[in-house]
């Protein structure tokens, strides 16, 4: 949406660039790390689509790259600079598990926080098998990304914290419902008109062919978790997610009991601890070898119709 609403340069890609690149790589300010780097972004398709050439970013990035803020921001200037814009949004969502880094890096960042029904997030993510699920939820692979979704959602509330004036919450289920007054609180958070009629003209990418792991699907995103699922695996990612999804706003089925909830409680810490110690890893020596670069593989990622 912000992509069509103008002065935005158009990238639809992510760039994993504090999640992948950062941790696997090290510290950019030392010439070898910046030069592997800036070897693997080259050949991955995020760089491909930008349509900047190759030469001229390696050269902008050994003259000025000195941390990972520099780097994300030299490529997206780059495309601004192609495309004769003066604002760029990067939307890599495990992003907003490092606000301090990247504020500290990006001063002048802005963090919209997009929030879903982690249920109907779960079964999107489900599809797509990005999420591995613990050996015992096996046949109910949803668990795993429901608690990925819940991970996330509490670890970028948290990151966020300190920063406030520089980190919205936005519910998806708003921005789809009522698009107009959602729109005009982001416009005042980021200081530029957003027209819906305007945004709906331009189109651009999922604002007219939505992006869906059901293709072929013209039923409503909302509440697809209920359809997707047996009722008894539906209410144990329920009663998993209650919490979270009660923090978030959202409302919860009150004949979960209490027993439930307790089994879903401790379902839901065995992720967090899973996911919370695979991110630690990810900062040490050992952990940075561990850090899949399967993304930048050319190839792996579909580019944007």
């Amino acid at each position: 949406m912000l992509l069509s609403a103008g002065r935005f340069a158009i990238y639809r890609a992510e760039t994993h660039v504090f999640n992948v690149l950062l941790p696997r790589f090290g510290d950019p300010a030392i010439a070898s790390n910046r030069a592997a780097m800036t070897d693997a972004f080259i050949r991955s398709d995020m760089f491909r689509v930008s349509g900047l050439e190759e030469a001229v970013f390696r050269q902008e990035i050994e003259r000025s790259c000195r941390n990972a803020g520099d780097f994300l921001r030299r490529f997206m200037e780059g495309i601004c600079r192609a495309q004769g814009a003066d604002r760029w949004a990067e939307t890599t969502p495990v992003h907003v598990l490092h606000v301090p880094e990247i504020k500290a890096a990006i001063p002048e960042a802005l963090f919209i926080h997009v929030v879903r029904d982690g249920r109907d997030v779960a079964v999107s993510m489900m599809k797509q098998g990005w999420v591995k699920p613990l050996p015992w939820d096996r046949d109910a692979p949803e668990r795993a990304a429901g608690a990925f979704w819940a991970w996330v959602v509490d670890s970028g509330t948290r990151a966020g914290r300190g920063y406030e004036k520089d980190f919205l919450r936005v519910r998806y289920e708003d921005l789809t419902s009522a698009p107009q007054p959602t729109l005009d609180v982001i416009a005042r958070f980021i200081d530029q008109s957003l027209d819906y009629a305007q945004i709906l003209s331009a189109g651009v990418g999922s604002v007219s062919k939505p992006n869906t792991s059901f293709p072929g699907q013209t039923a409503s995103f909302h509440g697809r978790w209920k359809g997707e699922l047996t009722e008894a695996r539906a209410r144990a990612l329920e009663a998993m997610l209650a919490p979270v999804l009660e923090r978030q706003g959202y409302e919860v089925d009150p004949s979960l009991t209490s027993a439930e909830r307790a089994r879903g409680a401790a379902r839901l810490a065995a992720y967090s601890a899973w996911f919370g110690t695979r991110q630690a890893l990810k900062r040490t020596p050992l952990g940075r070898r561990m850090v899949s670069l399967e993304l930048f593989e050319p190839g792996a990622v579909k580019p944007p119709s």
